[in-house]
Parts: structure tokens; sequence; C-alpha cells
């Protein structure tokens, strides 16, 4: 998909900002499938839970791509959740530093091989900048999940060994990609689709954060929307910054709702309401406060929405 003219607040967002994922758990444990979901950090702790076959990470940004890619190298040389954690502290910022170098030093050799020595050095040098940039960060944010849910008696990949386990397996195995794409453009999304249909995987869930308040809902996102292959049991996770919808806590800047991907399909093939916003008006509203569940029928108009067509594939 074509590189985003600019991002949100010209920021990348290292870690999740949402601190409730919890309501969403008894949902969506082991729906195995496909997991897609947008962000970083956050879709971890989701996947730990869903433990899909194939787990899709996937950013309107290219730098939290290359994130997972140091997501993916700690999980490799790390055996304990412990460890994967200590990855990011300032004790161990040097040895992952070098590790990094050396790594990235293969990867980008590998990957790129008719790269310039200059423009490889360049590579390495930003992809230990964003490291430099989010250690502290990354840091925090995993020890705030590992105090929260074990506060919540509710098992995670940072404190749960098999969680931890499971996600390097994926890894090891080939089985996570993270990538740039865009969720209304013409390539990502239909490319997932195509691959999750030859393969004869459902995708069970899709984490949207709150991608969907920056755009409406426009031929081609309704397009990939229902091109995906939703599971029976499937579910589209989101969340929304209105405030009118509500919020948990105080420490909470987002709605949390959770819609059935057959109903979301359903919204996207012939409900007349362009924004996702919108589309929670119809919302039903469930417990704690700040949570829903869209389980309606679509509200129809009397003209169907218009649906961009699928490009033919070469």
């Amino acid at each position: 998909d074509p590189e985003p003219e600019a991002l949100v607040r010209n920021s990348h967002y290292w870690v999740s900002n949402e601190h409730n994922h919890q309501v969403w758990y008894e949902s969506i444990k082991e729906l195995g499938g496909a997991f897609v979901g947008v962000g970083t950090d956050q879709n971890y702790l989701l996947a730990g839970w869903t433990r899909p076959e194939f787990l899709i990470l996937m950013d309107f940004d290219g730098e939290i791509a290359r994130l997972h890619e140091m997501y993916e190298f700690f999980f490799s040389i790390s055996s304990t959740p412990k460890t994967f954690h200590l990855r990011w502290h300032r004790s161990y910022a040097e040895d992952s530093k070098a590790k990094l170098k050396a790594y990235f030093e293969e990867r980008i050799a590998a990957l790129q091989p008719s790269l310039s020595e200059r423009e490889r050095a360049r590579q390495l040098k930003q992809r230990l900048k964003v490291y430099t940039l989010t250690r502290g960060l990354i840091y925090r944010r995993l020890a705030r999940t590992i105090k929260k849910y074990k506060k919540l008696k509710i098992s995670t990949f940072m404190t749960k060994q098999a969680q931890f386990d499971y996600l390097r397996s994926l890894w090891a195995q080939g089985r996570v990609v993270a990538i740039r794409g865009d969720l209304t453009a013409d390539h990502t999304m239909l490319d997932i689709s195509h691959t999750l249909k030859q393969l004869g995987v459902t995708l069970n869930t899709l984490y949207l954060s709150n991608a969907e308040q920056y755009f409406d809902l426009i031929p081609t996102y309704r397009r990939n929307i229902i091109e995906l292959p939703w599971g029976e049991q499937s579910y589209a996770l989101r969340t929304l910054g209105w405030r009118a919808w509500g919020f948990i806590d105080e420490d909470e800047k987002y709605h949390y709702n959770l819609q059935g991907g057959l109903n979301f399909r359903a919204w996207m093939e012939r409900g007349r309401v362009t924004k996702a916003g919108r589309m929670l008006r119809h919302r039903t509203k469930t417990e704690p406060f700040g949570t829903s569940i869209l389980d309606r029928a679509p509200v129809e108009g009397k003209k169907a929405p218009k649906i961009a067509p699928v490009p033919t594939r070469p």
C-alpha cells in the first residue's frame, strides 16, 4: 500500500495507550484461526489469549513493523517472560543493542543483498535508534501489564510460560508476519484475505484499536472487511475515543466494543452509516461501563452502500 502522507499527531505509537483489554478475555480466549491486529504490545497480549494459528501484525506506520522485528529477535533469545522483559531494561541495554546490531546486520544483508554499504549502514542505524527510543517505554508498558493482570488474576504472555512459549513458537515456525499496510487500501488487506483463503484458515480475531476514528467507512474499506474469511465464531475488536459512549475508568481514553465478524461483514455489505462511531449508536451496552457489543442487524438505507470491486490479481 502507498506510504502514508502523514502519521496521526505526527507520532509513532510504540506502546499501546489502551488499558483494559481484559474486557474481551472471555469472548476471545482460544478462538484459534488467524489473528490480524494493528499496533504493538497489545497484540501479543490478545494473541496469548486467542492462540491463533497465524498472527498478522499490520500497521499504517512502517516503523511499527520494524519494532516487531525486535520483538521477534527478543522472543528468539529469551526462554522465559522474565528474560524477555529484561531485554528492554536499562541494565541489559548495551548487551541487547549489541545483539540487535549483529542480528540486523545479517538480516539486512540477507533480505536486501544488493544494497550499498552506505544504505545498509543507514538502515542499521535507524533500527538501533528505534530500540534506543522505545526500550524504556516498552519495559514500563510490560511492567504495567504484568502488575495489572496479576491483580486481575488473568494469565498473560508475560506471566504464564505456556502463553509465552506459544507466541515464541509462532515466530519460530514462521507463523507471524509484521507488515506495513492500510486498512482502506487495495493491497495489504486483500493479500491477507487471499492468503488465508488459500491456506484454508478463517479469520477469527480482527483487532482494529481506534483506527476507524481516522477514516469513513468508504467503499474500499467495506470491500476489505467483506472479503475477509470470517469464521463462524469470530470477532472484530475496536476502541473509540468518544467519551459519549463511556470510558471504563479515569485512566482510560477509549470505549471498548466487540462485534461478531459475520455481523461486521453484514454492516459493511448493507449498513447505511458512514462512520464507525455512528455504527456504535446501535450498540448494546455491556458491563463494565464503557464497553459494548454490536449485535444488531445493520440499519439499511434506500440504496445499498457502495462497495469497491476486488481488483484482478496478476
